[in-house]
């Protein structure tokens, strides 16, 4: 009998009938036709519940189907077959517009062994769709489940805002696959300015930016286009029923500067800090104690809802990584002024949304007592703490603000920071506080927010896995299952590597305040006496830490060089575990040649192997290289590209993407970085190194910044275009590297 698909017309309906449709092809090669009314012969998958489909309906009336048993208006779904007359029927249901998707890959996973990966999926082949013994009853145990998109520049892979139209339509999917419902687009203010003030902010004329670092905000695109993309990006997410936060209040930060235009117009006052960062005019705050500036904070979020949300959820940042004065009552004072003019805008202007706390400022400036100051205050039946720092190694955390139990939250995992570049994550501190808000019913949902979106793989599988279920199962057990899923015929061998693997993840720690030292290579000669202290008191990622690994790495390294790389799921992961590998033992050479070269300073015996060490760095850097030229993930030229691809480019926008990536905070492992930036500039130091031990002491830096200087230039002036990538892979690259590591701490 021929299977048919009986389905709604319209909204969400054709969405899901045509994903169902498309999977149906991707597994079986053929699609069930669509119809609308029942032909009374054909087998019939059912798409929607008794709310939504007849046919359906009447079958529940007259009580020859038993029902959805779920719960209407919710993300619940449900996916059940029955023989009805003779016929077989695959009912798919869910509780509102986003559940009906969910319910359509879940059965695609679940029933047909299907699997989602935000690069791609994993689909098996059958005969036909199996439409019989099917019984998919779920709930999630959050009500949001999300991920945030943050406003850093450099690589297409990891960098959402280079990302085009049908980047977003691949990531929203894969959202939805994934039964997530939540996303937030924290990329910059785009043309809001625009928007609101139409009368006085003009669009800005293509011109090369006039600031340094992650601050010039230089648009790829122009921002008529990126406000054309961001109203496409919405409007296809709002169609599957997913929710974005609405940005309110005082929203003034370097990522959403404030326009020249409304500064020259509006001329607007500014609250005194006390602390130096962001103290420009376009990135102060704006004084709300004045009505106007309030009043113009609320136009730019009213501006984005009428041009491009909902208003159903808002999001405030509060006075972010500032302080207004050193006196904490004080300073404590002003900060929960700006909640409550912000809590008082919201109830009065949509009253029946929530409100989301941002928690980077109470984990970053705030005391414990001070967040437990701010959250009693504050309304739980309409505000929740949107805490993504959950994970912190600090004692400031979510655990100490009297929130487990009482409070509304979020759960949040933040890997960071964007020049860390791969796999991060404090597994014993993430286990142990799900531990603690999963079967919390004040935590009303998870949320993850990685400052490079795409750089771990394991971590957003874990991530979406405990956002719908937060399940008791060890990390091995997940790592099992993970590798099962993606690796298809190598599953043993990267399952084997994945483990030990492991260890190196949480070397590096966000909260910690570490970065990947080779990235920043110079910092090893401008140090400052705080940075002496630090790096001195240091026990972590330790010599003896890196010598107990040195046979892991070496035997990592090794294994992947035997897999077969024609399959884009393991060559992707060997590539970004290679890399991290690597990655780790230059920092970790570096590390000792800081230290030996700050002892020698302070007085100690003259480091005599030093150079020793960092030539073994500089070989590992030199293959990591060639390691990152063997994939297009990690090639500026290719992001480039990707960007014409998409729109005209700003002919100013290369020098602002290099600008961008190759500051202090976004350095990360790009090819052209390491061609052209890090070797030199670890050449320089050598150099310096090399003339202090000579001369006997370490010689003032500023000689040898102004070659540094010169170095950034030439790499600046490099057209991106004339760069070369290899991209066939020579896979002694990675014996080359094991046995550098297995020589480093002999």
């Amino acid at each position: 009998m021929r299977m048919k698909l009986l389905c709604p017309q319209g909204g969400i309906y054709d969405i899901a009938a045509e994903e169902f449709c498309k999977y149906s092809v991707a597994v079986t090669g053929k699609a069930p036709e669509i119809i609308h009314e029942d032909d009374g012969e054909s087998d019939l998958i059912i798409l929607g519940t008794d709310a939504d489909n007849d046919y359906a309906m009447h079958l529940v009336l007259r009580g020859e189907f038993s029902g959805f048993r779920l719960r209407y208006g919710t993300d619940d779904f449900s996916i059940q077959s029955a023989v009805i007359k003779g016929r077989k029927h695959l009912f798919i249901g869910g509780g509102r517009d986003r559940a009906v998707l969910y319910a359509v890959y879940t059965y695609f996973e679940k029933v047909c062994g299907c699997r989602w990966f935000w690069d791609g999926d994993r689909i098996p082949h059958l005969d036909t769709l199996p439409m019989t013994d099917v019984a998919v009853t779920e709930s999630p145990r959050f009500l949001y489940r999300g991920l945030r998109y943050f406003a850093h520049r450099g690589l297409h892979r990891f960098q959402a805002e280079q990302w085009g139209l049908e980047d977003w339509k691949r990531e929203i999917d894969w959202m939805l696959k994934k039964k997530l419902n939540l996303f937030m687009l924290r990329i910059g203010n785009d043309d809001i300015f625009q928007k609101a003030f139409p009368e006085f902010v003009a669009y800005p004329p293509e011109k090369e930016g006039d600031k340094e670092g992650y601050d010039d905000r230089t648009s790829a695109w122009s921002l008529q286009y990126r406000g054309q993309l961001r109203k496409q990006i919405l409007s296809y997410a709002f169609a599957r029923d997913l929710m974005h936060p609405e940005d309110c209040g005082t929203m003034t930060h370097w990522y959403t500067p404030t326009p020249h235009d409304f500064l020259a117009r509006e001329k607007p006052s500014y609250f005194i800090q006390s602390t130096a960062g962001y103290s420009e005019e376009e990135t102060l705050v704006w004084d709300i104690r004045k009505k106007e500036n309030m009043d113009n904070y609320i136009r730019l979020t009213e501006a984005h809802i009428r041009e491009y949300g909902k208003g159903e959820l808002f999001h405030t940042i509060g006075f972010a990584e500032r302080m207004f004065s050193d006196d904490r009552a004080e300073n404590l004072r002003m900060k929960l002024f700006i909640y409550r003019k912000i809590a008082t805008y919201i109830r009065r202007e949509h009253p029946n949304a929530k409100l989301l706390l941002a928690s980077w400022d109470l984990w970053y400036k705030y005391t414990p007592e001070e967040v437990q100051a701010l959250l009693a205050e504050t309304d739980p039946e309409n505000t929740i703490l949107l805490d993504y720092t959950a994970d912190t190694a600090s004692e400031n955390n979510f655990t100490k603000w009297d929130v487990v139990g009482k409070y509304p939250y979020i759960f949040g995992i933040f890997q960071a920071y964007c020049s860390n570049s791969g796999p991060l994550g404090r597994w014993d501190i993430i286990e142990e506080r799900l531990r603690i808000a999963a079967p919390d019913k004040a935590c009303k949902g998870m949320i993850f927010w990685p400052e490079l979106s795409h750089g771990d793989s394991f971590m957003l599988s874990y991530f979406t896995e405990n956002a719908w279920n937060p399940q008791e199962m060890a990390l091995p057990a997940r790592m099992a299952a993970f590798c099962r899923d993606r690796y298809g015929a190598q599953t043993a061998e990267m399952e084997a590597v994945q483990t030990r693997f492991a260890p190196f993840v949480p070397l590096i720690s966000w909260d910690e305040h570490q970065t990947e030292i080779f990235c920043n290579v110079l910092r090893l000669i401008t140090w400052t006496e705080k940075e002496d202290k630090r790096i001195l008191g240091k026990e972590f990622a330790s010599r003896e830490t890196m010598r107990s690994l040195a046979g892991d790495g070496a035997w990592i390294l090794d294994t992947l060089a035997k897999m077969d790389a024609e399959d884009a799921f393991v060559c992707r992961d060997m590539y970004d575990i290679a890399r991290v590998v690597v990655g780790r033992y230059i920092h970790v050479g570096l590390h000792e040649v800081w230290v030996d070269m700050l002892r020698w300073k302070q007085g100690g015996e003259k480091p005599v192997h030093v150079l020793a060490m960092l030539d073994k760095c500089i070989q590992l850097l030199s293959l990591l290289e060639e390691i990152l030229g063997q994939h297009t993930d990690y090639s500026m030229r290719k992001t480039f590209e990707k960007l014409f691809e998409e729109a005209p480019v700003n002919p100013f926008f290369e020098r602002t993407l290099k600008e961008n990536a190759t500051c202090d905070y976004n350095r990360t492992h790009v090819y052209e970085h390491v061609k052209y930036l890090y070797m030199p500039e670890t050449a320089l130091v050598r150099e310096w190194i090399t003339d202090s031990l000579q001369s006997g002491v370490c010689l003032p830096s500023a000689p040898y910044m102004e070659k540094a200087a010169k170095i950034k230039d030439a790499y600046f002036s490099l057209p991106l275009r004339s760069v070369e990538q290899k991209v066939r892979p020579r896979k002694t690259v990675f014996i080359d590297a094991a046995e550098v590591i297995k020589a480093m701490f002999r």
